[in-house]
Order: structure tokens, then sequence, then C-alpha cells
């Protein structure tokens, strides 16, 4: 620099903002601290850097204040700015609110008029913005302002002038693009590119401004734009003669933050991921899965950036290779010390992928762990954080860090798988609430890398935009699916690979009523595997035992030979029967054994088992692909028939194609006639999948309430109106509702109400600045049970005596929720009013307290909904007693008048009721402080989940393997029922009970374990959430 000439720069970044409104930015805070590295490699003083919550109206102007001070005509004065612009001309401050942005955020006209009020020889002025009315990554959009939208032209004019250059991102109907793949703004990227010496600026050594103006612009409006973007197109003004800068050289404050180094890029070999953080024995396991690393996991990796930590939706079909993406980050992220946990929907799915982790990545000591509210599940590991990998379902995850919202801090990584299920209207708001306290969660503290693994979602972008990702969106599938329909007449009408429509006869002509098995037996014949996916569980049955009957297969033998023995309920004896011609079915009401063993003999190529008829329900839960899949109907069972979504079909289509087992998938949807076979062809073959939206605005607003008093709101002592009205503003909805795309959201009125209404039900009360959770609020929060359940829970317990609090009176309480509300024990009507007696006497023969015995039961009257109740609390109690499965089924239907295949799920139910049977007792206990449960507390759960006697659970507790029931119901019929008595057994004794020397070995084992420990300190009880 000349002598006499200073330097003066303000590096300002904002990603995250107070406000909602302003969505998260990924690379603003980037943009300001690579600007400001360079220029004070160069320039050695006088560089301030202001990011995120320094940025404010007051703070920013103060700032430019002190610049306007100290500078003189000589200097050179450096300002840049990249965060979020306003449709309506204001920079968006850390604190800005959209309501109040005069008030709250720096308008551009008082900008300029600042920076004119500068002396200097150059001010340049960088705005990395837009100001556009449009959607964009760096502007403010809502209906609100869609009327408001003022260009960049008129103020940029104002504040042109000798020694003043500006260079303003997009025009003014433009918006301003991040790139993740440069990290940066894109004009941000390009102007530290020419800032560096880029030849086309270069004047001697120093940098032209003038050149630098124009490589910046010219660059810009050549960066092709994303897929249904516009051309981003600069606006530089300013009046400058022949004024330079020296070339900025990258020095060690540059270096420090990697901001020399260009991304590392993956190819399609697995060994190009060594340079990029990955160790080599996680690599060479992941050689043995994959041969390489296909188009999708290169996006990921490249443009997504999920290698860098940056958040990425992928929106793919099935088996494009979407889990390996979640991998990918998680053992990065454990090689570099940090965590990753797994969020799968189903248990089933978390046992699952908890065998193949172990499997996978033993070798590289990684340590899994699961969570599932099982009885061996880890959670003390993952409350400690004494993991490297851990998988869970939804609600467990969402229970756990509602009471304890430091376990964000302890994942780095997020993995949430079928993240879709964020539009289902059951499960998607406590997804949708974990999300927003996690954007709240930015505000002040450390969040975990997110990564959304999904099918193909319509519209995705907000989704994306909302989550801060990047999206990495296809549609092509590795093997390719033919996708159809087919008529009685055998015709079948497909797409194909070129996307063509085309016909071919497929089968003979014949009755509608046979296509179904007409289909079948023709892909079977061909030496296909099909899974036929039916409308409801008895149709799925029938359908099963038909094709078994008819398609002459030999025997599954291995299957059946695993399933054989003592003990089975009549729908596995049914399974068996199928089983016999080849054919299983997979329906939610079949045991955990024989779902298992069915999925593990349907995978082994030419597997004895050629077809499974599973339910369209169990779809997002089978984890099973075949060479065709065969849909009969699209419609919900009820009154009335729902049809089922675009996303829902394609998640059962997709099941066909089986990676390096075929060379294409096939999808036949059954139709009844030309215009049913026309409709499904337009609804659903070649339909786009449903936008994504929020389901929140639906759900009951009094359970939202109590999620708001969890996560990050445990900061605060209490809550108000105004703070709940803050936390839904965060919501995927309020998103939804800013950019108009949905009308409905929540007012402050509902939200009074409805604060109003928890207090009178006792689940908050009122605290002198607003409200906190009581006791029971804390119970709903902690397990949750949706409000209604809570409410007819402690109703129902109030009304018992403290003394009447047995096993019988606790699972009843538990059936009148209605999250155990199931209509498969509303069998078929019999000898109702003798049944209605013997229920009451079976019921009190359990001792059940009268009063609960009179609402469990309900009206007397046939086909009551009571009795259902009153089955299933039977059939739960003495399940939980280790009474056998068709014993218990004989007493459930011994009063039809007709032979029934199903008597009710009863193991499905007892492990339903052992998911809130702890809830049911902290209930109890805080409607009848001081009553004595006993060891109930401690061994209940258990026996609901396991159905064996008290005295084996602390020996199952610590069996790492686990042990069927039959064998624990033999051991306890024979006496070995406890720790002692199974260590004063011989092991050959043992021997014959469980039939695998090891297992004896674990077993001997886990009953030394069990007899050397204290058992009442054993059970594991969660710390409550902090008021």
């Amino acid at each position: 620099m000349e002598d006499g000439q200073k330097f003066h720069g303000l590096f300002i970044g904002v990603d995250n903002y107070e406000s909602p409104a302003f969505e998260q930015l990924r690379y603003a805070k980037k943009d300001a601290i690579a600007l400001h590295a360079l220029f004070l490699d160069t320039f050695s003083e006088n560089a301030t850097l202001m990011l995120d919550s320094a940025v404010t109206k007051d703070k920013l102007t103060t700032k430019l204040g002190h610049i306007q001070a100290a500078s003189t005509t000589r200097d050179i004065v450096v300002i840049t700015y990249s965060g979020h612009g306003t449709s309506d001309g204001f920079l968006a401050t850390r604190d800005a609110r959209p309501d109040r942005l005069a008030e709250t955020a720096l308008r551009l006209e008082d900008l300029f008029d600042l920076v004119r009020r500068i002396s200097a020889q150059v001010v340049i002025l960088v705005l990395d913005c837009c100001f556009s009315g449009r959607a964009g990554a760096k502007v403010l959009r809502g209906p609100e302002h869609e009327d408001a939208a003022r260009g960049t032209g008129s103020p940029l004019e104002s504040v042109a002038g000798d020694g003043i250059l500006v260079i303003a991102a997009a025009d003014a109907d433009q918006e301003a693009r991040e790139n993740s793949e440069f990290r940066h703004g894109l004009l941000t990227h390009y102007l530290l590119e020419g800032l560096r010496g880029h030849p086309a600026v270069r004047d001697g050594d120093r940098v032209s401004l003038l050149k630098l103006a124009d490589h910046v612009a010219g660059k810009l409006r050549l960066h092709p734009p994303k897929p249904g973007k516009t051309q981003q197109t600069p606006v530089v003004t300013g009046r400058l003669t022949h004024v330079s800068l020296p070339i900025l050289n990258p020095g060690t404050n540059f270096a420090a933050i990697s901001g020399e180094a260009a991304p590392l890029r993956a190819t399609r070999a697995f060994s190009s991921l060594t340079a990029l953080g990955v160790p080599e024995q996680v690599i060479t396991a992941w050689q043995k899965r994959h041969p390489r690393l296909n188009d999708l996991q290169l996006r990921a990796i490249n443009e997504g950036g999920v290698l860098r930590g940056e958040n990425v939706l992928v929106s793919a079909p099935t088996s494009a290779g979407k889990t390996l993406i979640g991998e990918l980050a998680a053992l990065r992220c454990v090689a570099d010390g940090g965590r990753a946990v797994f969020l799968l929907s189903t248990r089933a799915l978390v046992n699952e992928q908890y065998d193949r982790f172990r499997e996978t990545y033993a070798a590289a000591g990684v340590q899994v762990i699961r969570v599932t509210g099982e009885l061996r599940d880890q959670t003390r590991r993952f409350v400690r954080g004494d993991f490297d990998i851990a998988i869970l379902t939804y609600e467990k995850y969402i229970g756990l860090t509602s009471g304890l919202p430091a376990l964000l801090s302890k994942a780095n990584v997020l993995v949430i798988d079928e993240i879709q299920t964020l539009t289902l209207p059951d499960r998607g708001p406590g997804l949708e609430l974990l999300l927003t306290w996690i954007r709240i969660r930015r505000l002040t503290g450390s969040v975990p890398q997110i990564i959304g693994l999904s099918a193909v979602l319509g519209e995705p972008d907000e989704l994306a935009q909302w989550l801060g990702a990047e999206l990495v969106p296809t549609t092509h599938r590795e093997i390719p699916l033919l996708e159809g329909v087919i008529t009685e007449d055998g015709v079948y009408r497909h797409l194909g690979e070129n996307g063509q429509a085309q016909s071919h006869q497929l089968v003979p002509a014949g009755e509608e009523e046979t296509l179904p098995s007409r289909v079948v037996r023709e892909l079977v014949d061909a030496g296909e595997q099909v899974i036929v996916f039916m409308a409801t569980r008895p149709e799925a049955i029938d359908f099963a035992r038909k094709l078994a009957g008819e398609l002459g297969r030999p025997p599954a033998s291995a299957v059946a030979a695993a399933l054989s023995g003592r003990g089975h309920g009549r729908l596995t004896e049914e399974l068996l029967r199928c089983l016999k011609g080849g054919v299983a079915f997979h329906i939610s009401d079949l045991g955990e054994d024989a779902r298992m063993a069915v999925e593990r003999t349907f995978r082994v190529p030419e597997s004895e088992v050629r077809v499974i008829v599973a339910t369209t329900t169990l779809s997002q839960g089978l984890n099973l692909a075949a060479d065709a899949v065969v849909i009969d109907r699209l419609l919900h069972p009820g009154e009335p028939e729902r049809p089922y979504s675009v996303s829902a079909y394609r998640n059962m289509a997709g099941r066909a194609g089986r990676t390096g087992l075929t060379p294409r998938g096939r999808s036949f949807v059954i139709a009844r006639g030309s215009v049913d076979a026309d409709r499904k062809w337009n609804d659903y073959v070649t339909a786009a999948p449903e936008p994504v939206r929020s389901t929140l605005p639906a759900h009951d607003l009094r359970s939202l309430i109590l999620y708001t008093f969890a996560g990050p709101a445990t900061e605060l002592r209490a809550m108000s109106a105004a703070h709940v009205g803050h936390f839904l503003r965060w919501t995927f909805a309020a998103h939804l509702k800013r950019v108009g795309l949905s009308t409905r959201s929540f007012s402050q009125g509902q939200i009074s109400n409805s604060l109003t209404d928890l207090s009178t039900e006792g689940l908050i009360k009122q605290a002198d600045d607003g409200y906190v959770l009581t006791p029971l609020g804390k119970v709903a929060l902690r397990s949750g049970l949706g409000v209604d359940s809570v409410i007819v829970i402690a109703e129902a317990l109030r009304s018992v005596a403290p003394t009447e609090l047995t096993r019988m009176t606790l699972v009843a309480a538990a059936q009148l929720t209605e999250e155990l509300s199931d209509v498969r024990f509303s069998l078929p009507r019999g000898h109702w009013r003798k049944e209605w007696q013997e229920l009451q006497r079976k019921l009190r023969h359990q001792n059940i307290a009268e009063p609960m015995l009179d609402r469990l039961l309900g009206d007397y009257e046939p086909l009551s909904p009571g009795v259902a109740r009153a089955r299933r609390s039977l059939a739960c109690v003495r399940w939980s007693r280790g009474v056998s499965l068709p014993m218990i089924e004989r007493e459930l239907v011994e009063h039809q008048y007709l032979e029934v295949t199903s008597a009710g799920p009863v193991e499905q139910a007892a492990r339903r009721t052992s998911d809130i049977i702890e809830a049911v007792i902290d209930i109890a206990m805080i409607v009848h402080r001081g009553a004595d449960l006993g060891n109930l507390p401690e061994i209940l759960p258990a026996q609901l989940e396991l159905g064996v006697a008290a005295g084996l659970v602390p020996v199952l507790r610590q069996l790492a393997t686990r042990l069927d029931r039959e064998a624990c119901l033999d051991l306890a019929r024979d006496g070995f029922d406890t720790a002692g008595a199974i260590l004063g057994a011989d092991a050959s004794d043992l021997l014959a009970y469980v039939g695998d020397p090891a297992l004896v070995n674990a077993l001997i084992n886990a009953a030394e374990k069990a007899e050397a420990r204290d058992e009442a300190d054993e059970p594991f009880h969660f710390p409550p959430p902090v008021d």
C-alpha cells in the first residue's frame, strides 16, 4: 500500500436468524470468514468480522460509523455482507423481525447513505444477497411481501459515484444462490477467485477493480443454474479510474480456515474415500457389499457435502442406495471421534439394522447400540454417550430428547430414514417437532448434521429449504422397474424402460376374481419370487392359503422346521399350512419369531418360499425385495375406504427388483375393468408423488403445545402463549404458510384456549410468568401418549382405591387409551350375554378394581367396544403370567359361533401395552401418592414384553442373546424359574430346554449376573424433563 494509506474492512455474515421467517443459510458465515481471512493476510490490520449474533442493526450502524470516522481520502474500505435480503429493500440483521423491518433491519438506502459519507480513495461494497420477491436462498419469502418487491436498480444508482464500487449478487427479479460444492455463495466464490489473482483480473502484480468486477459478473452469468432456476445476473455499478488492489495471497489466516483448498472429490472407487477421512477398514467392509459408488452416492458426496458436515436431503426410489449415504456420513463422523444416530420407523427395522451394522463394522471397532424400549436395549449407554452409532425408533428418540434435550448434543450426525414419515398424520407431527427443536437449538447450541433419506418426494425443495439441507434428488433406479396395470383379459399395460406405455398379453383371459392368482402363477412358473400386497389381514391369509393349494410348489421345509414346535398360536399354525405349498404370509399379527423366519428364508437366493402375501399397511416395515410385486387393492380398509397415496403405492411397487439377482423388476396393479385400469394408470402408475406437506395443523393442538415444553424450551422457567406461538412459527407447517403453500395455522386465540384446557385437566399449571408442566404433563410428554389418553387414564385411576392398583387394574387402564384401540379383538358376534358374564367373572378373579371394570366394559350391548377391551386386557395379563398362547386363544374364542383364524394378536397387544404401562404406573403414583405397587413397576413392563414368569426377568435382562418364549415357559414349568434355580441345574438339563450349548453357557452367565446384582437397583429410570 502507498505511504499513509490504510485499510478498513468490515465482513458480515449471518446464517442463523432469531425469526423463523428467515430460513437458515449454510455459507453466509463462511463467506465472511474467508474474505476476512484473505484481506487480513494482506493488510494485517483493521479487518473486522461480524457473525450471527453480533450483527444487529445498532451494532452494524455503529461499526459503519467508526469506519467513517477513521478513514481518510487515501484509504481503502471494503464492506461485504452475506445473508438474507428482503423483497422490500432491507438487509436482514440477526434480530430482524419481518413485521417490523423498519425498526429491526437495515434499510438499503440507509446503508448507502452511510457508505456515501465514508471518505476513502475507494469503497468496495459487496452484497451477496438478493432483493427480489421470488423464492431464493437469500431472500425473505412470503405472500405478505409479494406486492412490495423492489429492485436494486434505484438504490444502487444512488450510491454510485467516484471511488465507489458496488457488486450486488442478483438483479431485481432474481435470487442469489449458495453452492454446496464451493461452500460459498456464488458471488463470494468468484470474488475470492479474482482477489487471489485470477489471470483475467491481473494488472501486473495487482488486481484491477474494474477487471475484478467484470470477472465476477461474467462468471456469475455463465454459471449454470439448477434445474428449474433462473440464471443469476449480478448488478455492478460505480465509477473508478485505474484503481487496483494488491493480489491477495492466502497466508496463515486463510490457511487456518482451509479456505484455499478446494473440496476433494470422490470417484466411483471406494478407495477415493480414504482421502476424505473414511477409515480403510470401513471402506473394505463397503467393498464387500457394493462394487462401487453409484451416481446418487457420488452426488451426495461431491455436491451435497455429506462428508463435509452439510445437511443433505436425499429423495430417491427404493433400492437406489440411500442407506449407504447415511452410513457415509456416520462413519466419517465416527472416524473423527463423533457419534451418529440413525432413526428408523419400526422396531423390526431397528433390530435388523443393528444386526447388519454390528456384522459390517465389528472389524473396524465401531460400537453399535440400539434403543427400542425393549428389555435388552441399551438405553443406559445411549444416555451416557457410550456408543459410536446408535439406532432408535423415531418415537424412542423423541421421548428421550424431550426430557433430556442435552442428548441432541451427543449426536454429531442424525440420519433419518424414511423422512417422508413427516407427511403421515399419526407419526409426522412428532418427527416435525423434533426437527423444529433442532432448528431452534441451532441458535444457541451445537446441533447434529441431518441426513434425511426419503422415497421420491413431490416438491421436495421446500422441505430441503426448511431443513437447511442440500437436496440430492433422483428418480433413477439401479434395477429398472416396469410399472403397470393388468386386467381380467390378461393384458399387462406398463411403462417401458424408455418411459413409454407398452402392452402385451401376460396371462390368458379369465374371470375377474381369478386374475390375482393367474398373475402370480405365471410369475412363479417363470421362476420369479413374488410379493403380493392385499388390503386386509384376512384377505392376505385367505389368498396365501389359496395360492398354497393351487401353485403346486414344494414345501418350504427349512422355515417350517424352524417354526415347528409347541405353543404356536392359530396364526402360526395357519402359516405352517401355507408353507407346505411354498407360500407365506407376512402380517402384523404374526409373532416376531415367525416374521423373522419368513424374512430370512425369503432373502435366500433360490428360496423355497416363492411367494409372500402381505398387507398394504405393512409395506413400509417390510424390508424385502422380490422379482415382481402384485398389488390387489389400493384402498385403506375402513368406513369409508380411503385411496392410498402415490408415495405409498411407490413404496409397494418399489419392492420389485433385486440388486444383483435380476435384470429388472415388475409391478402389477390388479384392475377390475377398463375404467378401473385407466384410473389406476393415471392415479398411480403415471402420477407424480404428492407434494411434501405438514400434517401438524390437523393434529391435536394440546399435544403440540406439550411438545413445546420440551427441547430448547426447557431453558425457560415457564412457557407463555407467546412462547408457544414463537415455537410453532419455526415448524415446517409455518414455513409452508409463509411461502403460500398452506393456508392453515394456529392463532394466538387457539393457543390460549388450549393452554387453558391443559391447565384445567391438570397437565400444566400457571406460574408467575406463564405455565409449567405438572407431573402429569411430564408423563404425557415423556411417554408420547395423546392428551386424551393421559386424561382418561388419570380419571380411571382416580376412581379406584390405592390398594386396588393391581396388575389387572393397571393393564385395564392402559386399554382405555386410543393408542391401544384394536378392532382385531372385536370378534364376530357370538354368545355375547354369556361372554359378558364370563368376562366379568374372569376380570374379578384377576383382582380388577370394580370402578375400572365398569369403565373397561362400558355399555351392556352386543359388539360393545368394551368387550374387545376386556378380551385384550385378559389376554395381556395371561400372557404376562406365562400362560401359553394356544390356551389364551382358546379362552378368547370359546363363546364364538364360528371357527376363527385369529383370536387377536395377543403377543402384539401385550408388547404395545408394555410400551405404555410405565406411563400408566407413573400416573397411578401421581394420583395416589404413596401407593405401594410392590415390584410391579420393575417387573410388569418386562413381563408384558416377554410373557414369562417374574423370576426369569432378571436373568433375561442380562442375556444378550434372545431366548424364545416357549423355552422360557418350559423352564418355568419344571421349576427353573429364577436365577438360583438355573444355577442349581446341570448344563445337560438346561440343554434339553435351550437346544444350543452356547446359549446354555450364556444363560448360566446371565443367571450369575442376575444373582450377583441387587435387582432393586437394576432398572434404569430416565431423569424427568427440566422445567
